[in-house]
């Protein structure tokens, strides 16, 4: 185990001053980092992780990889908690957030060694990162085909083998939502392969029918109900005067009998024809038996998230219990399906064009673990996709606007003056990272392609970077390699901001638990 490593993986509850704790916050920050690294890029390697129970999981997804690590050091859990925000704002660009935060961490040592201090490195990181920002948002962008943003969304994946396939799935997914990321449910199901994976207009829920009784054909009356239809446990304060036990049980079982059917009843009154009902919580047997008789169908137990989704589907508020039901919503169909060997209830939506939309991406795969990884791209993809199709601002990918950023930054330092310009030539060789890990995943020298990058950047080719298949560089504009502009700017921000945060830190101290 490296001393790296041994930074992240162990608590050290002794206190740090002064560069100490700056060198011990680093070196856990660059393990972090040198731990993603090789991910990145379409060449990226995956990882696997065992934890105790020998599950595993097989990944090149930063956000995954991080999430599942096993961190103590709390300078690591600064730069964990930034790729969090990443992942939560732009859905992609996480590995390379922490990446470019541990490359800044680590030169800025190299300018501790000349004696920079620490707040000087500060202010130039900050004023570097507002410069790359305005270049970035500067530099040319206009309308993309989204298929070409998806396709580099999910290229290194494990879906690079169905590029097309997937990539189409998940553009028309999105435009029928109206570029709604939460509007597009996932679900996977062992099985086929991942062409065998289709769109479906409605929702799909990993459930059954408690009792299958609805009528077949036509529109379905379809009711949402947040409280379980459970027996009352009573008041335990009420007083009654019984001669024996078995009293004592016909009465609760007559209590909560007549109350069940009570609640059975308005249920019946709202769905006179018949239908289904989705509840949140449990559903006793009386109730289901109940409305079986009057052919209404149950299904119980759902997630919050599944019962917004129905909501949103739909266009029917979830009543909170049987006495708030205003009125059945109606689906053009609600059956249940068999998908590779379970069972799932399945809705389409109505029929009403004011009626949000959602759909459902069903992927299939041969095992439980590809279709996890192929889940996780799929998710990714989805977001980056999203942010294009509302934002609309696209620029070239393949690390190419970082080594443009870098020659700007190079730029304004030399006008600037001062021991902040070293900072801010850190920063523009930070940037640097990006490209020069892609080529170097790829198999080919970092730095050899980063000099040519130089070169064709300086000579207006901005577009250009590593050529990952042959090596040397190329135009990604050409090859159709385009991300979202936020995910890059929000990527050097945030590794900026924990830089600097983690900089400004001079004292680990132990701290008292709570009482």
């Amino acid at each position: 185990m490296t001393e790296e490593q041994k930074v992240v993986v162990m608590r050290d509850d002794a206190s740090a001053k002064g560069r100490q704790a700056q060198s011990m916050n680093i070196r856990a920050s660059r393990a972090i980092a040198d731990t993603v690294r090789s991910t990145l890029g379409p060449a990226g390697m995956d990882k696997m992780m065992v934890d105790e129970q020998g599950n595993v999981i097989v990944t090149n997804d930063g956000a995954t990889i991080l999430r599942e690590l096993d961190i103590a050091h709390p300078g690591a859990k600064m730069i964990t908690e930034m790729a969090k925000m990443q992942e939560s704002i732009c859905y992609d660009g996480t590995t390379s957030t922490v990446v470019l935060g541990g490359q800044l961490l680590s030169n800025s040592e190299q300018l501790f060694s000349k004696g920079i201090h620490p707040n000087i490195i500060c202010r130039g990181f900050n004023q570097a990162a507002k410069w790359a920002v305005e270049y970035a948002r500067g530099t040319p962008n206009g309308s993309v085909d989204l298929t070409l943003v998806a396709k580099t969304a999910m290229t290194g994946k494990s879906v690079s083998h169905s590029l097309d396939t997937v990539s189409d799935l998940c553009v028309n997914a999105l435009k029928r939502c109206g570029g709604e990321r939460d509007g597009v449910r996932v679900i996977s199901q062992p099985g086929g392969s991942l062409e065998d994976s289709y769109l479906f207009d409605g929702i799909i829920i990993h459930k059954e029918f408690t009792l299958d009784t609805m009528p077949k054909g036509g529109l379905h009356q379809v009711l949402l109900i947040n409280q379980g239809l459970m027996p009352d446990k009573g008041d335990d304060n009420t007083q009654l005067h019984l001669n024996s036990a078995d009293e004592v049980i016909s009465y609760r079982q007559r209590m909560s009998k007549d109350d069940l059917i009570s609640k059975a009843q308005t249920i019946i009154d709202a769905l006179p024809g018949g239908g289904v009902v989705f509840v949140r919580d449990g559903v006793g047997d009386v109730i289901c038996a109940t409305l079986a008789k009057a052919g209404i169908s149950v299904v119980r137990r759902l997630q919050d998230s599944q019962m917004e989704a129905l909501s949103c589907l739909l266009g029917i508020d979830i009543a909170h219990d049987v006495d708030d039901i205003e009125g059945p919503a109606l689906a053009d169909e609600v059956k249940e399906e068999l998908i590779g060997d379970m069972k799932f209830v399945v809705v389409s939506r109505s029929r009403d064009p004011d009626y949000s939309s959602v759909c459902t991406l069903v992927l299939r795969g041969a095992t439980r673990q590809t279709l996890d990884e192929t889940e996780r791209g799929f998710e990714d993809a989805l977001g980056v996709v999203s942010l294009a199709y509302k934002d609309g601002k696209v620029i070239p990918g393949g690390g190419s606007i970082y080594i443009g950023m870098a020659q700007h930054l190079r730029q304004r330092a030399a006008d600037m003056g001062g021991r902040e310009q070293m900072a801010v030539e850190a920063f523009a060789e930070a940037l640097e990272i990006i490209p020069a890990t892609i080529a170097e995943n790829a198999g080919h020298d970092p730095l050899d392609t980063i000099l040519a990058l130089r070169n064709d950047h300086q000579s207006g080719n901005i577009d250009y970077g590593p050529d990952v298949e042959k090596g040397g560089t190329c135009s990604m504009g050409d090859l159709g390699v385009f991300e979202p502009l936020t995910v890059v700017t929000q990527a050097v921000q945030s590794a900026a901001e924990v830089a600097i945060s983690i900089l400004r830190i001079d004292d680990i101290i132990s701290r008292r638990g709570d009482m």
